[in-house]
């Protein structure tokens, strides 16, 4: 992915809002202690579109499957590893 290809931080910012309203909350993702916000991420980039399938390693709920064209799944994919970096940063503490 090169600059220009980058989720703008905006949309990034809109993503994380649906994704807590959505039950990932802190609380919620400080439970996540291997690697499925990441996993997440990395399943919705890999995605080709709406009808993608759910792969194997998607590590949430089936309904939570919800990938749309690939910019948009590029926009939550950097919302979920935002929610695990501020996940590790809460852990350090």
């Amino acid at each position: 992915m090169t600059e220009d290809d980058m989720p703008d931080q905006a949309d990034i910012d809109d993503a994380l809002t649906r994704l807590r309203a959505a039950g990932y909350t802190d609380a919620a993702n400080d439970q996540q202690l291997y690697g499925e916000l990441a996993r997440a991420a990395d399943c919705l980039e890999a995605a080709e579109g709406a009808d993608s399938p759910m792969p194997r390693r998607w590590p949430f709920a089936t309904d939570a499957w919800e990938p749309r064209d690939p910019s948009a799944n590029a926009v939550t994919a950097a919302a979920f590893r935002q929610l695990e970096a501020e996940r590790r940063a809460r852990a350090d503490l």
